[in-house]
């Protein structure tokens, strides 16, 4: 009995051993797939294309653009917070105003 225990762990042993082997073996495998795809000449005209595209970005005027856009809606805000700020003033003089006229109401009918 203590002879088939032993033939299954040596078994076992060496089916982990051979999964081991497999593993590294398809690493390696991999690793020099990722390689040659690194090194492939598609990679390289990928890379010089991406280059191409970053350059011609930096060449064109989008960032000064999107600058001008940015400081022009700055300004757009600035003058409607202003003119916000007018408004609500006339609103709240308006308010005042009616709050004054409507006390003046009320006393005038407390004194009657």
């Amino acid at each position: 009995m203590k002879n088939s225990e032993n033939q299954s762990d040596d078994k076992l042993k060496g089916l982990v051993e051979k999964a081991k082997e497999l593993a590294d073996k398809a690493e390696e495998i991999l690793e020099d797939a990722a390689d040659k795809v690194r090194n492939s000449e598609t990679m390289k005209k990928a890379g010089d294309f991406i280059e191409e595209k970053i350059e011609d970005f930096e060449k064109s005027e989008v960032k000064e653009k999107l600058k001008n856009f940015a400081d022009k809606i700055e300004e757009k805000a600035e003058d409607l917070l202003e003119k916000a700020k007018i408004h609500g003033k006339k609103f709240a003089d308006k308010a005042e105003d009616v709050a004054d006229d409507l006390a003046n109401s009320l006393r005038g009918r407390k004194k009657k």
